[in-house]
């Protein structure tokens, strides 16, 4: 369920499937398909083929679509294997060949394997000139052996071979069992065939079924090209991206749809309500007004204007600076509570335009000189000595001051 929907996320919707025969010098064919993708259904769109160049490629194709390459001709050799592995199989087809020097493709097909080898330098020099011609290529196969995707609408059990354009597949009770392509100059009429519902010219097969194979996530029928597999994946994580953002717009625009809904719908529900309950509406923001005046008047007690003249942290901040060493301030505060008034009038209620002090200090000469200090503040208008004892035990003075601020 999960791989599946992934898959789905992840598909392309439209690629072109690219058929190329190399023949003598530069020459070369190209056969081009159109597909489409919707869901799991893929379509076939339009064709070209017999294109003589890679510029006629290009201007034939959608701008932007990418494309799915298989590679045949002059510098591809096939060979039809049974039960070998990429090493073995490819000394038995070129004894002397080095691995490193060669992409190797295998395609199984029922009791057959079709072994696919092509010179990298070949294949890589060819992928450069498609890049340079702004081709999007996203992967790269040899050989015709997509059409066994579809083998059942293609090759027939009463045949013992079938062409398809260049292609001459030799069969055995309607399975492919060897394969050679037909030199350019044999010309023949194309007839079409029929692939489940679809209607194509026989010359379009190969590029049809590439193309099928890519954008229905098959790899069997691709060279392990790591700079193109890459690309094949960035791309399909780009239309992941795309698809999963519109999916989410479409789910936060419902949100907003049902939330407006709800909205319109109590808003009715509270507008078509009795008088009861616009009483009880009417009640709560008479007590919400209350404490809002409440809190009003907690705080009116604080000072005698709206805010006060001097700020609590720059009065904190002058009276740190000018504490000497020997001096330990425990408590420092500002606009203290007033407990007897506030007793009385049954809310707190603190005292304006005062600070009191508690601390400890070494020595009595030491305290009397920062009270000094501090009657020399430009907020300062008074300072007292509220109580001093001596603990012997700790060998300090217990200090309490109040610092009566400039109106």
């Amino acid at each position: 369920m999960l791989q599946s929907l992934t898959s789905y996320l992840k598909h392309i919707p439209q690629l072109v499937g690219v058929e190329l025969l190399l023949d003598e010098g530069e020459a070369l064919t190209a056969n081009l398909a159109v597909v489409k993708r919707a869901g799991t259904k893929v379509h076939f769109v339009n064709g070209e083929y017999r294109l003589t160049s890679l510029e006629s490629l290009s201007e034939h194709m959608p701008h932007g679509t990418p494309v799915a390459l298989t590679i045949g001709g002059k510098g591809i050799i096939h060979r039809a294997l049974t039960g070998a592995h990429d090493g073995d199989a490819l000394k038995q087809v070129l004894p002397n060949a080095k691995v490193d020097d060669f992409y190797i493709q295998k395609v199984e097909t029922e009791g057959n394997t079709f072994l696919s080898v092509a010179r990298k330098k070949l294949v890589d020099d060819l992928i450069a000139r498609m890049d340079r011609q702004g081709i999007k290529l996203l992967g790269v196969g040899l050989g015709p052996f997509a059409v066994t995707l579809f083998g059942a609408f293609v090759f027939d059990g009463n045949r013992d071979a079938r062409l398809l354009g260049r292609h001459r597949f030799v069969l055995q009770a309607g399975k492919p069992v060897g394969y050679e392509l037909q030199p350019a100059d044999r010309h023949r009429s194309a007839g079409g065939v029929d692939i489940a519902g679809e209607q194509l010219n026989e010359q379009l097969v190969v590029a049809f079924a590439t193309a099928f194979a890519a954008i229905s996530d098959v790899t069997s029928v691709q060279l392990a090209i790591l700079p193109l597999q890459a690309r094949y994946e960035e791309h399909r994580q780009h239309w992941m991206f795309k698809r999963c953002g519109v999916a989410l717009i479409a789910f936060f625009f419902g949100l907003l749809l049902v939330n407006t809904f709800f909205f319109m719908h109590y808003s009715n529900q509270i507008a078509d309500s009795g008088g009861s309950d616009v009483q009880a509406i009417q009640r709560e923001i008479d007590a919400l007004r209350k404490q809002a005046s409440e809190r009003e008047t907690l705080l009116g007690g604080i000072w005698y204007a709206d805010a006060p003249r001097w700020g609590m942290a720059y009065l904190a901040d002058r009276l740190a600076v000018t504490v000497p060493e020997g001096v330990l301030l425990n408590d420092l505060s500002v606009y203290p509570k007033d407990e007897a008034l506030s007793r009385k009038q049954g809310r707190p209620v603190h005292t304006p335009s005062m600070i009191r002090i508690k601390g400890t200090c070494t020595d009595m000469p030491l305290l009397n000189g920062w009270i000094k200090q501090i009657r020399d503040l430009s907020f300062c208008q008074s300072v007292k000595l509220e109580q001093y004892q001596f603990d012997g035990r700790e060998g300090v003075g217990i200090f309490g001051l109040s610092l009566t601020l400039q109106p």
